[in-house]
């Protein structure tokens, strides 16, 4: 990243540039090695400007997620409208979870989020808000997988849960490099165990994620 002075900037685009640092900082050094400092001076600012606009290096990392987040799920939208039924819909949210993530490729980014909710009120809120979010999507998939009869349920609720853990399993595996753990073997993975959750029998057709 090119590091600007920010002084003249407007405090919209100064809060952006100082989360993009933060990305890519924390993405190289991991939340424990990473200063308030490190990410001023990636950003070309002062480090009372970034305790101004996020309180604090869990401030920053936190808002940055929710930014991605929020990216995310624009995209999201725009192309799960466009697949053609919930099978369809569902498969699709496997292959953005394992190539494009929930992260958008920022696994790693989740994993210093998940272990900051361990201690930290304020980062629990946002892994518990996040969770939700994408649990209520995954619901709203099935609850119309289970209204058109392509999918059969013992238990929408529990088969909900039980997908969403199996996909963060998953991804602490990727995100950890884990041998033969890719992108195709994440979907396998989960999309099998979708298939025996819900009771799908029609097959997907995407077969589109990449390697």
């Amino acid at each position: 990243m090119t590091r600007a002075a920010l002084a003249a900037k407007a405090p919209e685009e100064r809060r952006e540039r100082i989360m993009l640092a933060t990305i890519a900082v924390v993405r190289e050094r991991g939340f424990a090695g990473t200063r308030v400092a490190d990410i001023a001076l990636e950003a070309g600012t002062s480090q009372g400007l970034v305790l101004y606009h996020f309180g604090s290096l869990a401030g920053a990392l936190a808002a940055c997620l929710t930014m991605l987040e929020d990216e995310f799920y624009d995209d999201f939208a725009q192309h799960l409208a466009a697949e053609n039924g919930p099978v369809e819909r569902l498969r699709f949210m496997a292959e953005l979870a394992a190539g494009r993530g929930a992260a958008v490729g920022n696994w790693g980014l989740w994993l210093e989020l998940w272990a900051r909710a361990l201690r930290d009120p304020d980062s629990r809120a946002v892994r518990e808000s996040q969770d939700r979010r994408w649990r209520t999507v995954l619901r709203r998939v099935v609850d119309e997988g289970v209204a058109d009869g392509s999918f059969s349920p013992s238990s929408a609720a529990k088969s909900v849960l039980r997908l969403a853990a199996l996909m963060d399993g998953l991804a602490v595996q990727l995100a950890l490099n884990e041998p033969g753990m890719t992108t195709r073997k994440f979907t396998e993975l989960w999309w099998d165990s979708a298939v025996l959750e819900l009771g799908i029998t029609e097959p997907a057709k995407r077969g589109k994620t990449p390697r």
